[in-house]
């Protein structure tokens, strides 16, 4: 589930670059990934999940892991990527007060960060 969102946010500027599919690949080679679970990876880098798909299939708890590992996997630097973000925690159901610590957390400056709840 982290994987799928740590493709689909690499890919929400419409393609993965050699440092995104780096850090993915580093995360799945820190956690032993295996042969089989690699090449799931490489198919889910040749068609992201949207991110409403991803938040249908995750658990409550799972959301903030899902959103803090979307952030980890990219350099949070286009509009397109800022969007998606907002889209996933919509998504997820993130309260925004929940989605700024994440970011303060993870050091990242998203477009949610600096707003105030209204």
């Amino acid at each position: 589930m982290l994987v799928r969102a740590m493709v689909a946010a690499a890919a929400a500027d419409g393609a993965i670059d050699d440092e995104e599919r780096a850090r993915i690949l580093a995360h799945l080679a820190a956690n032993g990934a295996s042969a089989e679970e690699r090449a799931f990876v490489e198919r889910e880098m040749a068609a992201p999940a949207r991110p409403e798909a991803i938040a249908a299939s995750a658990e409550a708890m799972a959301a903030e892991q899902i959103y803090a590992a979307s952030l980890l996997a990219i350099d949070v630097d286009t509009e397109s990527e800022r969007q998606y973000l907002d889209r996933l925690a919509r998504a997820l159901g993130l309260e925004a007060s929940t989605r700024r610590r994440i970011d303060r957390d993870l050091g990242v400056e998203t477009s949610e960060s600096g707003r105030e709840e209204p």
